[in-house]
């Protein structure tokens, strides 16, 4: 099992179209899900956060074996859409924000 965060900064100028592709993501939560089959995840969920004026999107990932492709490789239309959104979005100028997990806790009458 992989379990990861790690957050990237938006771009300045695309806070507008950052929320419309948080927005858009809401809008279609089976297909997203469904996508997350070939990836193996058992959970993905995205967090926001704002440091100093910056936006960054934060994944947060629970694996339970490697992706049969990248996302990047993907067929799939939500797949597609959402690689074009981290396209416009997204600064790769900006090193991203990696969380090391140093604890985790689960409540032993929770399957």
């Amino acid at each position: 099992m992989t379990i990861e965060l790690e957050g990237f900064a938006v771009k300045p100028d695309k806070l507008a179209v950052a929320h419309e592709w948080l927005a858009f993501l809401r809008e279609h939560t089976a297909a997203v899900n469904k996508t997350l089959v070939p990836e193996h995840l058992s959970r993905e969920q995205i967090f926001s956060v704002t440091i100093g004026s910056r936006l960054y999107l934060c994944w947060y990932s629970d694996a339970f074996a490697q992706a049969e492709q990248a996302v990047t490789a993907s067929q799939d239309p939500i797949d597609q859409q959402h690689v074009r959104y981290w396209h416009e979005c997204i600064d790769e100028s900006v090193p991203s924000l990696k969380f090391n997990l140093e604890n985790s806790f689960v409540n032993p009458t929770i399957d």
